[in-house]
């Protein structure tokens, strides 16, 4: 072979081998992209409307707002508190894993003009069916010549194939990869004073203690065999992709 040509073979072979790969580890996006998303999404109408002494009220949703978060299906909810009168703001989408983990609220709150005030922490809640699960969580403020609005954000992840809300410490987009589909869960409460009590006793806690495992059992329903059936496809399809979770200490 003429020396010359030698670096274009080379390169027509990483340009084919990147084709493929691009074809073979993404190629939801050139079929039916979402759909895997979209079925799972139909589960959310099973999310309770009122649990305990919280009841719910749903929240419209702009299509800018919804496409911009990659929410294929989604719920957008307010819960009050009938006996406290406090309220919490629930968010709960579901597509693919590159569009859920791109939009985060150390990203979006800043672009609504609040800033974050402190560090973002990882905050372990230990729920009523035995299972724990981790969250992210930040406050974010914003003040003007009238007011001051302060709110604690709690987020986290969820694999369709493992079952279990999580907050990544090496970052949600390593360890989900190129995931087809992802559920990510936002809590939000307003914080009375800007010397809050500590996380453990925010309204949102006490919130998700309860509510969790109401989601569990809408999003992982057990003993069907459509449930069996689709586990198998999404494991198959995409546990492969899945990184392995830290094992370093959770902060609170």
């Amino acid at each position: 072979m003429d020396r010359t040509l030698l670096p274009a073979v080379i390169g027509l072979i990483a340009i084919v081998s990147l084709s493929f790969y691009e074809g073979y580890a993404m190629k939801d996006r050139w079929g039916n992209a979402g759909a895997e998303a979209q079925q799972l999404g139909e589960r959310f109408a099973r999310v309770p409307l009122s649990i305990g002494a919280w009841e719910g009220e749903d929240l419209p949703v702009d299509e800018v707002v919804r496409k911009t978060a990659g929410a294929v299906n989604y719920v957008s909810r307010k819960y009050t508190n009938v006996n406290t009168d406090r309220s919490v703001v629930l968010w709960l989408i579901v597509g693919h894993s590159r569009d859920i983990t791109r939009h985060t609220p150390n990203i979006c709150y800043p672009s609504s003009g609040f800033r974050q005030a402190g560090s973002q922490l990882r905050h372990n809640i230990d729920l009523s069916n035995g299972k724990p699960a981790v969250f992210y969580t930040a406050k974010f403020e914003k003040e003007d010549a009238l007011s001051r609005n302060i709110e604690r954000v709690f987020w986290t992840f969820n694999h369709p194939a493992e079952n279990q809300w999580e907050a990544p410490e090496q970052g949600a987009r390593w360890r989900y990869g190129l995931s087809k589909s992802l559920y990510k869960l936002y809590l939000t409460s307003t914080v009375l004073g800007r010397d809050e009590e500590t996380i453990g006793d925010n309204v949102a806690v006490e919130f998700a203690e309860l509510m969790l495992p109401a989601i569990d059992a809408a999003l992982f329903p057990t003993n069907t065999d459509a449930t069996t059936e689709l586990g198998a496809e999404i494991g198959a399809e995409i546990g492969a992709e899945l990184g392995t979770a830290s094992d370093a200490a959770i902060e609170n």
